[in-house]
Formats: structure tokens, C-alpha cells, sequence
């Protein structure tokens, strides 16, 4: 059990295993706590500690896998199939806890508030706006992931929480967001010492914003409802429109490579991002490589192997074809060809073809390899660690530099295109040209009737996104699971998706003392 006092020991690096085994305290302990705004922000950062767990982890998650458009991949291969085993035994069953860890802080500040001392109110309903907005998007990315989920119960309850509808939670996380509209611009926020605050992991009126626009377009997903599509367009307008911070694109997409996503951090297209940084990692220690996005664990051929001929008989390692590669960016005008892989359909290698009758090679012949090697992330951490650094002198591969993305204005355009094709507005074909006209392409010149306008859109969010974690959910927001996932989702009947087929199952962990606690019925059945 960790009770409140250990909880304001250990931050900010607090995280239970369960956010049933959070037991309520008396008050207090709480007598020397909330004196100023440091211990409030101290709080914030135990829950950013959280974010990073869910939306940074060291490996890729089930739905990571299940929607990055691979080839194969490779020991994982399962994911895509929903294999039982996978999801129950392999890596074991993807846990809640962190959201409910992160959410417990916040309630904790709010039902605490009455104790805040030398803090103004202006600033005390700051630090509570920001732990809202955490609390928002812990409930939203529970829905996306689990469906049902119980409520956060409030720290002084003992009491088993059985789920709540997915309405429910989802306008739970309305609520909550609402209240963090009173954040200011990014441009305006301030740490506690009263400093300008650059991370765009801090909330502020953009981030809000952002966040029920990816709400609202969910619920149009779920419901078919044309209200949640323009409550959608109008959240993603405010932000794209300048009229809450300012944001932009980056001019090029080798700017986006190297300021957006790599490791110059700083980008104006970013919107909300998970802190990535040699302060926050003890790195010497590891030797597994950081799959911060699951496009990640394409990178090898130039970073983490020198070789590309042992790429091609590693049959165990996710890969992705030359062939795929270019049906997905089929314009040979498509910048992101050149600056998303590395020379592709270029990489060779040497292959022995003949030998002399002591099997001396004697003859070889250049390959072309079949294999596409991604290039999006392209500044490489290497250990600085001996025991890692081999007889060549090569150093194990950690890391590729820069924040992990949540998300950026390009990904904002493209939901904005898709709402506007939902609701038939033409203004879409320009949401989705902007993006075009970035990675070099010209005016889309398609069909543009509401369907075939949606799956441009989505098509186009798959090339310009690729690798960074959105796909499966524009997947299951669209309705194309059954065509654009495995053959295993193609056959899911109605009834298998009423019953959790596209969520997570629950994990075991989650059932420790809570009788209420049910499983997924989809996987119910196929729990081993």
C-alpha cells in the first residue's frame, strides 16, 4: 500500500502498481504540504512522470503494432493477429494503473485546495487547471485503449469501482478539460519561480483545445453524430486559426525532421509533447533500445546495424518492403520518399556468387535490398557505457534524440480535413492541400465526395504520420479496421466489436480485490 504520506515523500517520481492499492490518509499529513507553488508543481511533474510512462514507454504497445503498416512484425506478429498469447503472456497484459496514478494527484490538488497556502487564487486555479487537463487526457487515452473503465473514485474512497459506459468517461474528460480552458497561450505560461515555460508537455489554451478536438472526433466516430464532428472542426479551427497560441508548420519536411520531431526540440508545429531528455534518463546502465514510437522499431539499417544483409535473413525483426513503401507514397514528387527513408529502393550489399574448389569466394554480386529502412528519426544515442561497446568499438544503439510527439499541427490539419469531410464542407480539399503542398505534392485533384474524400484524408494522415502512433486509432475512428488492419479484423463479426474486439482486454492486475471488476467479453473467453 502507498499511503499519502510516502506519495508527497516520492515526488516527483511517484507511480503505484494499481490504483486500488492508493489508500486514503487522514488529513494530517497533509499539514506540511501545499505551502507554496513549488509543492503544487512538484505534484504536476509526478503526473508528467505518468504521461511519459503511457505516451513515451520504452516499448511499443499492442495497438502500436496492430496499426503500423509493416510488412511483417516479426516477433509481434501477434498484435496484429489478436493472438490471445500476445496479449496475456508474451509481454503480459497492458495495465491502467499509470492513468489512475496520475489522476489520484489530481484529485488529490483539488480536494486539497482549502489548504494551499502563499498561493493566489489566480494561481491556484492555474496548477489545478493543468492537473484537469493530465486528468482529461488520462480518461480520453483509457477510452481509446479500453473502452469501459471505472471512474477515478477520489482519494478518500476504499470502495471497489466497477466500469463506467463509455459515455460516461468521455464526458467526464469533457468536464475536465473544460476547466483547464483557463490556461493561457504557451507563450504566457510560468513555472512556479515565475519563469517562462518552453515544454509543450505543460497544458496551456492550444493544448486544451487540442484535446477535446481529438474528443469530440472520436465521439463522432463512436456515434455517428454530426454535433460531435462540429464540435470537433470547431476546437481544431481555434488552435489551427492562431486564436488560441500561435502555431505553424515547419517550411519543409527535413525542418520537421530535424526541429519537430528530432533533436533540435523546438518547433512551432508541436502542440503537445512528452519531455525526452539526458537530464530525466539515466541511460548508462541500459542496452535496449527506446521504441518512444512504435515506427522505431524500423530503425536499424544505418543506426543499429551497419549491414544490410543481415537485416534481410532476421526474421525475428519487424520490416517494412521498398514495394510498400512506394503504393504508400505513390508520387514520385512525395519529399517525405527521400526524407523518411533512407535512400530507398538504393541499399545494397555484396553477396558471394562463386568459389574456387578450396571455397574460396571468388566472385560476388551487388543486391539491391527488397527493404525499406526508415530515416524520420536520425540523431542516434549510443551508450557511453564500456561494458556495452563491442571489440569494434561499436556502441549499442539506445536512443534516437528529441521529445516524443504527441501531438503537431500537421496531425491537427488533417482531423480538421476529416471532420470537414464528415460534415461535406469543401474547406476540407484545403485542409488536406496544405499538408500536400508541404511534402511537395500538388493540389488534390480526387474524388470529393464525403467518402472518398474521408479516405484521402486518412491516407494522407498515414504518410505523414507514419510511425507516430496515430494510425490505429484513425483505423478504428473510420470504421476500416476489417480493411486496413489483419485478416483477423476482417473477419470480426458486428457482435465481436459490440463486445471489445478493437480495446485491450483487462489486466490481471486490475481484478486484484475488486469484485466489480469485468473483462472485455470479447476476451473473456480467450483469457488463459
Amino acid at each position: 500500500m502507498k499511503k499519502i504520506l510516502f506519495i508527497l515523500m516520492l515526488l516527483p517520481f511517484f507511480s503505484c502498481n494499481d490504483w486500488l492499492d492508493v489508500e486514503s490518509e487522514k488529513s494530517v499529513t497533509y499539514l506540511n504540504y501545499f505551502k507554496s507553488e513549488q509543492d503544487l508543481e512538484k505534484v504536476l511533474i509526478s503526473m508528467f512522470n505518468n504521461e511519459k510512462g503511457i505516451f513515451a514507454p520504452y516499448h511499443v504497445n499492442a495497438f502500436g503494432w496492430a496499426g503500423l503498416p509493416c510488412d511483417n512484425a516479426g516477433d509481434y506478429e501477434g498484435y496484429r493477429k489478436l493472438e490471445p498469447a500476445e496479449f496475456f503472456n508474451k509481454m503480459g497484459m497492458e495495465g491502467w494503473s499509470g492513468h489512475y496514478s496520475a489522476m489520484y494527484l489530481a484529485d488529490m490538488l483539488e480536494e486539497n485546495q482549502f489548504r494551499f497556502e502563499n498561493i493566489s487564487d489566480e494561481r491556484a486555479k492555474y496548477w489545478l487547471a493543468q492537473a484537469n487537463f493530465v486528468k482529461a487526457l488520462m480518461y480520453f487515452d483509457l477510452v481509446q485503449n479500453w473502452g469501459e473503465v471505472p471512474l477515478a473514485p477520489g482519494t478518500e474512497s476504499t470502495e471497489a469501482e466497477g466500469k463506467s459506459t463509455v459515455d460516461v468517461i468521455l464526458k467526464e474528460a469533457i468536464r475536465c478539460a473544460e476547466v483547464a480552458l483557463i490556461l493561457p497561450t504557451h507563450d504566457k505560461l510560468m513555472d512556479a519561480n515565475g519563469n517562462v515555460i518552453t515544454s509543450k508537455q505543460y497544458a496551456s489554451l492550444g493544448t486544451v483545445h487540442t484535446l477535446l478536438a481529438n474528443i469530440y472526433a472520436w465521439m463522432g466516430g463512436l456515434y455517428g453524430d454530426m454535433e460531435y464532428w462540429k464540435k470537433a472542426e470547431e476546437h481544431a479551427s481555434l488552435v489551427i486559426d492562431g486564436k488560441v497560441g500561435f502555431y505553424d508548420l515547419e517550411k519543409t519536411i527535413s525542418l520537421l525532421i530535424a526541429n519537430t520531431l528530432g533533436a533540435n526540440r523546438t518547433s512551432d508545429e508541436t502542440i503537445f509533447a512528452i519531455e525526452i531528455n539526458e537530464t530525466d534518463e539515466n541511460r548508462f546502465w541500459r542496452k535496449q533500445f527506446e521504441e518512444r514510437y512504435p515506427g522505431l522499431v524500423l530503425v536499424d539499417y544505418p543506426y543499429s546495424e551497419m549491414n544490410p544483409q543481415e537485416i534481410e535473413s532476421n526474421y525475428r525483426k519487424p520490416w517494412i518492403s521498398v514495394r510498400s513503401v512506394l503504393n504508400l507514397y505513390p508520387d514520385r514528387k512525395d519529399e517525405r520518399r527521400d526524407e523518411y527513408w533512407y535512400r530507398l529502393g538504393e541499399v545494397s550489399y555484396w553477396e558471394d556468387s562463386d568459389w574456387d574448389d578450396d571455397g574460396n569466394v571468388i566472385d560476388s554480386v551487388e543486391v539491391i535490398s527488397k527493404y525499406a529502412f526508415l530515416n524520420k528519426w536520425r540523431d542516434p544515442i549510443r551508450t557511453v557505457n564500456p561494458s556495452f561497446i563491442d571489440e569494434d568499438g561499436e556502441a549499442q544503439l539506445l536512443a534516437m534524440e528529441g521529445n516524443r510527439v504527441v501531438w503537431r499541427l500537421a496531425d491537427l490539419i488533417l482531423l480538421r480535413a476529416e471532420c470537414r469531410a464528415r460534415l461535406g464542407e469543401a474547406s476540407a480539399v484545403s485542409d488536406l492541400n496544405r499538408i500536400r503542398n508541404r511534402a511537395g505534392l500538388e493540389d488534390y485533384d480526387g474524388r470529393t465526395d464525403s467518402e472518398s474524400l474521408r479516405k484521402e484524408i486518412f491516407l494522407e494522415r498515414e504518410r505523414e504520420l507514419f510511425g507516430e502512433g496515430q494510425r490505429y486509432y484513425d483505423v478504428v475512428r473510420n470504421g476500416y479496421f476489417r480493411e486496413e488492419l489483419s485478416s483477423v479484423h476482417a473477419a470480426l463479426t458486428d457482435n465481436d466489436i459490440r463486445d471489445g474486439a478493437l480495446y485491450l482486454p483487462v489486466s490481471r492486475n486490475s481484478f486484484i480485490k475488486n469484485p466489480l471488476m469485468k473483462q472485455n467479453i470479447y476476451w473473456s473467453w480467450r483469457q488463459q
